[in-house]
């Protein structure tokens, strides 16, 4: 076991040693002048070496140790490998425990504490195996530690939890808050949330870490129980802290309760918590997730100090509520006050831009990341090739995806949608069966992404083959904007009838997007009793959308039939339906565009 550890640190970072002070080089010299041999000494020299993680010294107050064979102590031995195990220095910490003549409970808890500290969580568990049959009884420290490395550790049931809280019970530490807090972190970590809600209840002297602790719990795995839990605490009595305030606005965010976020608001100034970064954070992102902009503002305005992360969640906000101009602004004003932007701004900046279709700012953005030598990010990545392909820019847009050391599924519908959408239909679907090919699994907005390419470049069979493959060979099942591809695809093919005979076999109810689909080819195509029926199944699921009718009135007016074409548009006078700008046709193609706006979110 201590080969396999000491390999893994080998390949660790390589410890850490600071240069001492003045002052402290003073404190060494007068030690050692003192001539004095005591224990406390030393120990108070080594405490002072983990204090300013002095690994070099802490080496040679060893050495004086060993050369004088009367300090050779547990006390100092367990001094010592507190100090390795504290400085980084896990192997010689390891080589001391080795050699050490005596153990007792104070070493293998600060053996078992590096171990944690060191991720090795699986290993922990085994020393703490190997101290409890050598008849070392655990104290606290001991058991919060394994908790803790438990609760860590990938390959172990929640059973084992169970045995480490019956030792705790065993050895009678069932009052002491610390293990019991950390058991319910160990069991909410491992997502057995109802069985710490049973923890928790039982736990006769919760505090604020307690409470704390639950919440996140809901917070991560039923965030619409938090309000009631909030109302829970607030009813009992117990103080929140910053952490508890973070944590409930992050939930009100989720569920979008704006009202009890406001009664939080209110919380958080009688209690003092608003000048504190964190809570100030999730305060303001709480108001813009619920479309609150001027709240939010006025909530981010009000922070006396603010970081990356405060200025990335408003701009982040102003582009969800539809503002993607504001969101550069704020990006802008950002770098003026000297806050260098991260991935995420860089990457909420890019999708702005890709909403404003501004290939100018599109670019600077582009330079900033350049600029400030942030690494390669798969999330930035993604958003820079989307923002070039609503741009139009494909030459741009296909050089960033040939450089990208790490890309997606979004990396590869990104670029699938922008060639079909801009006339280049049979690289769409080249491009779809080479990520088949390079073992990307395609999801449902890929397959909507190249049956739109199929539509637009008249490929029948194609799309039939890639319709069918969705649910047979990747268990997808087809929605609506599968089906409206296909009968566009259909449609623009003239196999009108093929078309309305796929829309009469959908498992579920067709939607007014496929009957317009059809209308439109029956448009196209002078079907007018196909027509007809496809606009009588629109208008029975919504009379007000003005596009059934414009589809319609233009198919009688192609055919000459103005008296039919004059009739509904008195129609729609009659049941008050305005047209919309730029509404005059409605056909898959053109929902593609709402759908594109959302690939880069998967």
């Amino acid at each position: 076991m201590l080969l396999r550890i000491r390999s893994f640190i080998h390949q660790a970072r390589k410890p850490h040693i600071c240069q001492a002070t003045t002052s402290q080089k003073s404190l060494w010299t007068k030690s050692n002048l003192s001539i004095k041999t005591d224990g406390q000494v030393y120990s108070a020299l080594l405490k002072n070496c983990i204090q300013i993680l002095n690994l070099y010294h802490g080496k040679a107050i060893h050495a004086q140790i060993i050369k004088n064979p009367v300090l050779s102590t547990l006390f100092l031995h367990n001094h010592l490998l507190n100090m390795y195990l504290k400085c980084g220095d896990f192997s010689s910490g390891l080589n001391l425990f080795d050699e050490m003549p005596q153990r007792n409970v104070v070493s293998w808890s600060s053996l078992i504490t590096g171990l944690v500290q060191l991720r090795l969580h699986d290993e922990s568990i085994s020393f703490f195996s190997q101290m409890y049959h050598s008849g070392v009884k655990p104290n606290e420290f001991t058991l919060v530690s394994i908790l803790n490395a438990y609760s860590l550790s990938e390959n172990i049931g929640v059973s084992v939890a169970y045995q480490f809280y019956a030792l705790i019970i065993r050895f009678g530490f069932e009052s002491n808050i610390y293990l019991a807090n950390a058991f319910l972190s160990a069991l909410i970590r491992h997502g057995n949330l109802m069985e710490a809600l049973k923890a928790f209840d039982e736990c006769a002297g919760k505090d604020i870490v307690s409470w704390n602790t639950v919440m996140a719990g809901y917070l991560q795995f039923s965030s619409s129980n938090v309000p009631s839990f909030w109302l829970r605490m607030t009813h009992e009595g117990v103080k929140p802290d910053a952490y508890t305030f973070s944590t409930v606005l992050t939930a009100l965010a989720v569920v979008c309760d704006v009202v009890m976020g406001v009664q939080v608001h209110g919380q958080l100034v009688k209690y003092g918590h608003g000048n504190e970064i964190s809570v100030g954070n999730s305060l303001v992102n709480m108001y813009l997730k619920t479309r609150n902009l001027v709240d939010g503002f006025n909530a981010f305005d009000d922070m006396p100090c603010k970081n990356v992360l405060s200025w990335t969640a408003v701009v982040s906000g102003c582009l969800d509520c539809g503002e993607p101009g504001k969101a550069l602004e704020l990006v802008g004003e950002m770098r003026r006050m000297g806050v260098k932007p991260n991935k995420f701004t860089l990457a909420t900046a890019l999708n702005a831009c890709a909403n404003l279709t501004s290939l100018e700012e599109g670019k600077k953005v582009h330079g900033w990341r350049i600029k400030l030598g942030i690494d390669a990010d798969l999330c930035v990545d993604n958003a820079l090739l989307d923002m070039y392909v609503k741009c139009g820019c494909l030459d741009r847009a296909v050089a960033i995806f040939s450089r990208m050391e790490e890309t997606s599924v979004v990396s590869w519908t990104t670029l699938i949608m922008g060639l079909a959408q801009n006339g280049q239909a049979t690289e769409a679907v080249r491009l779809f069966d080479k990520m088949v090919l390079a073992g990307i699994k395609p999801n449902s907005i890929t397959f909507v992404c190249v049956l739109y390419a199929c539509s637009q470049g008249g490929f029948v069979n194609e799309g039939w083959k890639y319709f069918s493959a969705m649910t047979s060979e990747y268990g997808i099942y087809p929605g609506e904007d599968h089906f409206a591809c296909m009968v566009d695809l259909l449609g623009r093919a003239g196999r009108i009838k093929e078309a309305e005979e796929l829309i009469s076999e959908m498992p579920f109810q067709p939607g007014q997007l496929v009957w317009q689909t059809l209308l439109g080819a029956c448009r196209v195509h002078g079907d007018i009793e196909t027509g007809k029926r496809a606009a009588e199944h629109a208008f029975n699921l919504n009379k007000k959308n003005p596009s059934t009718y414009i589809l319609l009135s233009n198919m009688f007016a192609g055919l000459s039939h103005w008296d039919s074409a004059e009739t509904l548009r008195e129609l729609m006078e009659t049941r008050n339906v305005n047209k919309m700008p730029g509404s005059s046709m409605v056909k898959a193609n053109e929902h593609m565009s709402d759908i594109s706006l959302s690939i880069s979110r998967f």
